[in-house]
């Protein structure tokens, strides 16, 4: 097994810079997910890994190979596409098999090929489906067809390129709980790429966020979204995202932020000093209603949406929409009605409005 270690990696298309020295450590057996937005340079990353899309400037390193200059074929990695690409006219042991045969380098004898061929599928539940083909199977079957192509070669590194996105959502749950089973199985290092922040925070070790080719934030799913590094981060991680708000820092103790539509208070203000302008961001979960005439922001309830297990209220203050995530048990105001807003102090997180970085 090898982790991967990008090293002020570059990679330009002519005047467009799709990834910007990028510098980021794979950890050997780790799943390492690659969350972004579509165009913000998260797959040319893997395609880079996977020799695909040549390095710029900056080195590569597949274990303690520099793999800038190295041909797919001889980086002992296995990649698992968004389309299943399989072969129509093969069965799915064929497809299965067929890395092994079509790599020379592998010598893998006909004894040694269908025995991995079996262990594959048996991993990933296909046995009964070896005889079939393609177009006989669901997409489900399809894309662990795919992944079972994807491991009988026994590869270092798994390079997945957003795997799950032609699958419903029922699929796309029962998948990632198998793909997170067989991580486990295997041990081997993942890099997994989606825009689906759900699958991020459901399947990997940690999360790499990047956005218009630069790394915002790598760490642990919970970490980054209890500290976003900055904004982008912020509204990109959380469903639904981080509310903003901006304001003015008031003197005094505790710590407050005084915004055109009332006070939140501030259990840390962290650099943020005196009398300067700041955007505090409060968790959906993290806003309450409070009685009127109570410390807090004050809005317009324009919609409650019910989810079943919990409610959303979307309220409108001073031009900025903020999201309240209540419980069942929990008094609903009607559309139309003013609300009073309260956040809790110590999961109230300040941002530069300049340079958009965290300030606490």
């Amino acid at each position: 097994m090898s982790g991967v270690t990008f090293q002020q990696v570059t990679k330009r298309f002519g005047d467009v810079v799709a990834v910007d020295q990028l510098t980021l450590d794979v950890l050997d057996g780790e799943f390492m997910v690659l969350l972004g937005p579509s165009g913000c340079g998260k797959s040319t990353a893997l395609r880079m890994i996977a020799g695909l899309e040549e390095v710029s400037d900056g080195l590569l390193t597949i274990g303690d190979r520099v793999v800038n200059h190295v041909p797919p074929q001889d980086r002992d990695i296995a990649m698992v596409f968004q389309s299943y690409a399989l072969y129509p006219h093969m069965t799915v042991a064929r497809n299965i098999e067929s890395p092994l045969v079509a790599n020379k380098r592998a010598r893998v004898d006909a004894d040694e090929r269908e025995r991995r061929v079996k262990e594959a599928a048996a991993t990933l539940g296909l046995e009964e489906y070896l005889g079939r083909k393609p177009g006989e199977l669901s997409g489900g079957q399809r894309q662990r067809v795919a992944l079972a192509r994807a491991i009988v070669r026994r590869p270092e590194v798994f390079l997945m390129d957003e795997p799950l996105s032609n699958l419903d959502a029922k699929l796309r749950t029962q998948t990632r709980l198998e793909l997170v089973e067989l991580h486990r199985r295997l041990g081997t290092t993942f890099v997994y790429v989606t825009h689906d922040q759900v699958e991020a925070m459901t399947m990997a070790d940690r999360i790499a966020v990047i956005a218009d080719g630069r790394l915002q934030q790598v760490g642990a799913p919970q970490a980054v979204y209890e500290r976003p590094a900055n904004l982008f981060v912020a509204g990109f991680i959380g469903s639904p995202p981080m509310n903003t708000l901006r304001g003015v820092v008031s003197p005094g103790t505790p710590a407050a932020v005084t915004t055109p539509s009332g006070t939140v208070r501030v259990a840390d203000r962290g650099t943020a000093a005196d009398d300067t302008e700041v955007v505090a961001g409060i968790r959906p979960e993290d806003l309450s209603v409070v009685p009127p005439g109570g410390e807090g922001v004050v809005g317009r309830v324009e919609n409650v949406e019910l989810l079943g297990h919990e409610r959303h209220l979307v309220v409108s203050c001073d031009g900025h929409v903020l999201v309240v995530r209540q419980d069942n048990g929990e008094p609903t105001p009607a559309v139309g009605e003013t609300v009073t807003l309260a956040a809790r102090p110590e999961h109230v997180h300040l941002f530069d409005p300049a340079g958009s970085g965290r300030l606490n």
